[in-house]
């Protein structure tokens, strides 16, 4: 088929229902997507389209009305969403059940698969997502965005719309990417407010080494500080290995921990995740220490933080509503292809569960 030919099926697909996607056009021409991105390419370059996410639509001055409510996805069938999380079996199943409530209300079908925290295997999946025909994808990176020069771009290649889940990107690359995500940073004031106003003066702080949840807790952990004028006693941020990964070294970066804890007079943590802060309990009573009397911890994520030898007071992230949140943010994209819709990046604030941990009723 000719571009000529192609550039005029495009167009009468358009005309039909509004918009077009260029995996679907591909699909029905039999071209690869870098040629139909090249045909659509130059149908907007001539005015005749308007870029839109995975597609373009006929630009608004000539689109016929739609009525309020109606959804642009094709007729007759049901969207389908991906979600790709690093875990489904820690943190992640809350948002999961977020998810799917929000696309049992929508009418929208869930396709789940799990990168178990390995870049790859998330490139990998998120491919047969898309080659499975995906209409949009929730996407939690296995690894902090930031940390991948290639993420932006990865993420502005794909040809459905995204929202990435419990992460973030920022600087004008990004302007376009959207996330829903807890605010970790907020929670961590949350956690520091609470040991202050248990008689605390200085609050250190600890989380998962490499975690894309730690660098807000420690942002949070000082913003606290320098607003409430406490200090950490020179403990510093803590990084703790993972103990399912390395179970000795996080023995000993706990005990080194609660070493240099007792060292500056410092009776109370933040402790990221329940995991870790299990651990410090176990390492403090082993000494003969009493938690809370000796030592109060507050404990983030509140997974199994209500199960430990000393139930723990904890922070826990809205992640039923992450979940939904995303689904509807995703839906909007999805349903208005053609519509100028604002890019949203909504950060949801934690609550505080208090229990034993922290000598507070």
């Amino acid at each position: 088929m000719l571009a000529v030919e192609r550039h005029e099926a495009i167009m009468q697909a358009a005309r039909s229902q509004g918009w077009v996607r260029v995996t679907d056009m591909a699909e029905r021409l039999d071209v690869s997507t870098v040629t139909m991105r090249r045909d659509i390419g130059t149908l907007v370059d001539q005015g005749l389209l308007e870029r839109c996410y995975g597609g373009a639509s006929i630009p608004s001055r000539t689109k016929a009305p739609r009525k309020s409510g109606a959804k642009a996805a094709r007729p007759g069938r049901r969207a389908t969403l991906g979600l790709v999380v690093p875990s489904s079996s820690y943190y992640y199943p809350g948002v999961i059940r977020g998810a799917e409530s929000a696309a049992g209300a929508l009418g929208v079908r869930i396709v789940l698969a799990d990168s178990h925290y390995n870049r790859e295997l998330e490139r990998r999946q998120v491919a047969r997502l898309l080659r499975a025909g995906v209409d949009g994808l929730l996407l939690a990176t296995a690894e902090p965005p930031d940390r991948d020069p290639e993420m932006i771009e990865w993420l502005s290649a794909i040809d459905v719309p995204v929202i990435l889940l419990e992460r973030s990107l920022a600087g004008p690359a990004a302007s376009r990417i959207e996330y829903v995500r807890s605010d970790h940073a907020a929670g961590a004031e949350l956690a520091v407010e609470h040991l202050v106003g248990t008689g605390h003066t200085r609050v250190a702080a600890a989380a998962g080494l490499r975690s894309p949840t730690a660098r807000w807790l420690f942002e949070g952990h000082a913003t606290a500080l320098a607003r409430l004028g406490i200090t950490d006693g020179g403990v510093g941020h803590t990084e703790l290995p993972r103990t399912d990964l390395d179970p000795l070294g996080n023995a000993q970066a706990v005990a080194d921990l609660v070493d240099r804890c007792l060292a500056a007079d410092v009776r109370a943590l933040v402790v990221h995740a329940d995991r870790n802060a299990a651990a410090i309990v176990q390492t403090a009573t082993e000494r003969g220490l009493d938690v809370p009397g000796d030592l109060a911890i507050v404990a983030y994520d509140d997974e199994a933080a209500a199960l430990t030898e000393v139930p723990l007071t904890a922070v826990a992230p809205p992640k039923f509503d992450v979940g939904r949140a995303a689904v509807e943010a995703l839906m909007l994209r999805v349903s208005s292809p053609g519509d100028p819709v604002a890019t949203r990046r909504m950060s949801l604030m934690p609550g505080l569960v208090v229990r034993s941990s922290c000598g507070a009723a």
